[in-house]
């Protein structure tokens, strides 16, 4: 029985055992999902718990404007302070359904983050951004620039559409050979020269936006293999992306340093290559903090590996296999036995690691919202995570504070 999945009614009742039960003197490291952490040398703080902005975009499913306000004002309500969106989002949706739900939230309380390397150009056949692999979004199509030029234009592009007069950070968004077009050898060679743009142009320009102040900080966005992916190209291509991004932090002083990496479904309680490849390592040993997307791996971490419905999760973008599945399966059978949900692991995991200052899963409803909240405050034992430790389920050079 214990391999068995949480339905949601399981879940919810997990989640309110977990959290109202007598409090026992445990060794914990569990902290209040307010909690504030630095990113990277910057001045901007944010809370341990954030929120990713791909479903406010129509991710897997198409939502109506007034659920995204409300889903978003939910999180504003719990004391959320960290946004992550994207132009890619929905091709704008997601960003313009940010500026209208944080327009009558006083500005200072919140960090506004999107990214950078894709502007949206219209799509005259309308088509939503179906035409661009999203189930909805507006009717726009993307192209690549990693310039300093394109920088400056998709910037002022994405404070347009949210109207929310500056940004407090800027990610680089994914500069990898997926989605563009070709076979694997001509996507690559269009990566590698957006690469040089980047390392040639764009990259200053952020260093000088951050010295004048526009922006707080500014990061690199990477992910996971995705459906139709390679999986070892991809972990080669993300090992040198960041080796030559670590170049770049390194090449004048403190002054043209990155701020963080955002890692998405590349450290979850399933997915723990960079761990593994040495990314998390190169951070720490360089003071580049980390924010986690995908703590729940596309799903499976949240929905169980076995729904009630009888669906296959998703794992990384696509349908889980069955070794995932069973694995999942063994983590949730140690994280029953101590009465913790499957979903407060996940979404705590991640902060295992020194290097990680925040953790930003999506949310399409008010409900999500609510659940993330309630799940990284759930008080998860110490001895549980040197439990799955000692059963070979998270990594031995995961170093755990002592029992």
């Amino acid at each position: 029985m214990l391999a068995t999945s949480c339905t949601l009614f399981g879940t919810a009742f997990l989640l309110h055992r977990a959290i109202s039960r007598p409090r026992k003197r445990i060794k914990t490291v569990t902290q209040s999902h307010t909690s504030t952490r630095t990113l990277g040398h910057s001045s901007v703080q944010v809370t341990v718990l954030g929120m990713g902005g791909a479903s406010i975009g129509d991710l897997y499913v198409k939502i109506p404007t007034e659920q995204a306000t409300s889903t978003l004002l939910t999180a504003v309500n719990n004391n959320i302070n960290y946004f992550d969106t994207s132009p890619w989002y929905g091709v704008g949706l997601s960003e313009a359904r940010f500026g209208a739900a944080l327009l009558s939230v006083p500005r200072r309380s919140f960090i506004l983050q999107t990214k950078v390397g894709r502007f949206l150009i219209p799509d005259r056949e309308c088509r939503n951004g179906t035409k661009v692999g999203w189930i909805g979004g507006m009717h726009m199509g993307i192209r690549f620039d990693y310039s300093a030029a394109g920088f400056q234009r998709q910037m002022e592009d994405s404070l347009q559409r949210m109207g929310l007069g500056y940004l407090d950070s800027v990610v680089i968004h994914d500069l990898e050979p997926t989605p563009r077009l070709g076979t694997q050898e001509e996507k690559t060679k269009k990566a590698f020269k957006d690469l040089e743009v980047l390392e040639d142009s764009g990259w200053n320009y952020l260093v000088e936006q951050r010295a004048a102040g526009h922006i707080g900080s500014f990061g690199a966005g990477l992910n996971s293999d995705e459906e139709d992916e390679d999986p070892a190209l991809k972990r080669e291509w993300n090992k040198m992306y960041v080796q030559r991004l670590v170049h770049l932090h390194s090449r004048s002083g403190r002054n043209s340093t990155i701020d963080f990496l955002l890692l998405a479904n590349m450290f979850s309680l399933l997915n723990f290559e960079a761990l593994e490849d040495g990314i998390l390592t190169l951070c720490s040993e360089h003071g580049i903090s980390v924010v986690v997307g995908g703590p729940y791996s596309s799903g499976i971490l949240a929905t169980g590996p076995d729904p009630k419905n009888g669906s296959i999760p998703f794992y990384n973008y696509g349908s889980a296999s069955d070794e995932i599945r069973e694995r999942c399966r063994r983590v949730e059978a140690v994280c029953l036995e101590y009465q913790v949900p499957l979903i407060a692991a996940a979404i705590q995991f991640p902060l295992l690691h020194p290097a990680v200052v925040s953790v930003i899963p999506g949310g399409k409803n008010s409900w999500e919202v609510l659940s993330n909240v309630t799940s990284m405050n759930v008080v998860i034992p110490l001895e549980m995570w040197h439990k799955l430790q000692s059963l070979g389920l998270i990594p031995s050079e995961l170093k755990l504070p002592p029992m």
